[in-house]
């Protein structure tokens, strides 16, 4: 599944680079991917620093920062696919880097898929404690080194 993302997603970059660059020619097509590099780095260095600062205040206000850190966990996939030569991954790793974007993906994600989390997390639970319980004996004694 993996590798038929990775072709089919390369093949449709390629295609687009083809056609933009037919139409606007090869030099201004660079220079717009070299253009959306440094406004994506930008925007990168932005959204992480803003990111950081409200992990560190909900952790301060003894909130759970674990929405914070997904977003950060966003904003890193966002900076991979800006790296990435190509207009498709250029557009899908701004959006990543638009708080309003952002916080609506990671909402319906986590709306979408909290079930399936929650309910591996409460089955797994029990099994870990039966373990750990087990691990836990004391043993008692005394040591002398003469």
């Amino acid at each position: 599944m993996l590798f038929l993302i990775f072709v089919i997603s390369t093949t449709l970059e390629l295609m687009v680079l083809i056609e933009v660059g037919g139409s606007i020619g090869t030099g201004n097509t660079i220079l717009l991917i070299i253009l959306t590099a440094f406004i994506g780095s930008y925007l990168l260095k932005q959204q992480g620093f803003s990111t950081l600062q409200k992990v560190q205040i909900a952790t301060m206000e003894g909130k759970n920062p674990s929405f914070e850190m997904l977003e950060g966990v966003v904003i890193m996939v966002s900076g991979i696919l800006l790296l990435t030569p190509g207009f498709i991954t250029d557009s899908i790793g701004l959006l990543g880097l638009m708080p309003w974007s952002r916080a609506f993906f990671l909402k319906h994600f986590l709306e979408k898929n909290a079930n399936k989390v929650f309910t591996a997390t409460q089955r797994q639970k029990p099994q870990q404690n039966q373990k750990t319980m087990k691990s836990e004996k004391t043993i008692e004694g005394e040591f002398w080194e003469e």
